[in-house]
């Protein structure tokens, strides 16, 4: 464990080493979110019945990353009460990105139906490439330590839920389709974000909030239609807020309804 936690510094201690040279084709213009903005969730669990049992929270915050100034985004799950009896969930996922929105480092800390994963990726750019390494420990004990070598942005599963806020979709007709590199674990696959259109959902907070939907499939070349990863519901407005996420477990799923937020960019679109 020892070596891990070195490994882990260093991977949170890499310099952006070439950065300059993958800016302009990962680099993104952000106006939708902003540090500060704070969205908190109800959790709900579903096997043979759905229960709500639990709390999300996903932060923004300005932080330092190898001397350059950054941004970092984390997502805290947890499961409560009889929610928690009938599975244990305890999940923090973060990830670091530029201001542009390159991807530096994601961290996972994840309890999980008596398992625990941490896992640690660190991104470097050089020569018009992309180096992601990637450490997972299971249950205490070490699983793999991989590099691996992309051509183009690649993303973890909390950075391309960022990504996934900034594409451009006034011009998209349901069902169409953005394919990105992407990285789980140590397999290098490509990350399908589907749009579906537009969708009314009200939130726990009283407000319904006119939505894009979205969802997020971990597709490997050997397959058709890949693996769904995530369902994302986010607002019709310049702050593509995550109003409902929705996530797949070994056994059942999860869901997150937004609550409350605050530090938004822009108004939010509530529906009539």
């Amino acid at each position: 464990m020892k070596k891990f936690f070195y490994i882990s510094a260093l991977l949170l201690l890499l310099p952006l080493l070439g950065i300059q040279n993958v800016a302009a084709q990962c680099s993104i213009n952000n106006k939708y979110f902003q540090a500060g903005e704070t969205l908190q969730y109800d959790l709900y669990i579903k096997f043979a019945a759905t229960i709500k049992g639990g709390y999300a929270k996903l932060t923004t915050q300005n932080v330092s990353y190898a001397g350059k100034d950054a941004y970092k985004m984390t997502l805290v799950s947890e499961s409560q009460g009889f929610a928690r009896k009938m599975f244990e969930l305890n999940d923090t996922l973060a990830c670091v990105m530029t201001k542009d929105l390159v991807p530096l480092a994601y961290m996972k800390d994840a309890h999980e139906g008596g398992d625990y994963t941490k896992e640690r990726m660190g991104y470097t750019y050089a020569n018009g490439k992309v180096k992601t390494r990637s450490i997972r420990h299971k249950n205490g004990e070490f699983r793999f330590d991989e590099t691996i070598e992309n051509d183009a942005c690649t993303y973890d599963l909390m950075s391309v839920l960022f990504y996934a806020r900034t594409l451009d979709y006034s011009n998209m007709k349901d069902i169409t389709e953005t394919k990105v590199r992407f990285i789980t674990g140590k397999s290098n696959v490509h990350m399908r974000i589907i749009y579906n259109g537009k969708e009314k959902v009200k939130a726990n907070d009283g407000n319904k909030y006119n939505c894009l939907k979205l969802t997020l499939y971990i597709a490997d070349e050997a397959f058709d239609n890949g693996k769904e990863a995530m369902k994302v519901y986010i607002t019709d407005d310049d702050n593509r807020l995550p109003v409902r996420l929705e996530t797949k477990l070994k056994v059942g799923s999860t869901r997150v309804m937004l609550k409350s937020y605050k530090g938004n960019k822009h108004p939010v679109n509530i529906a009539n």
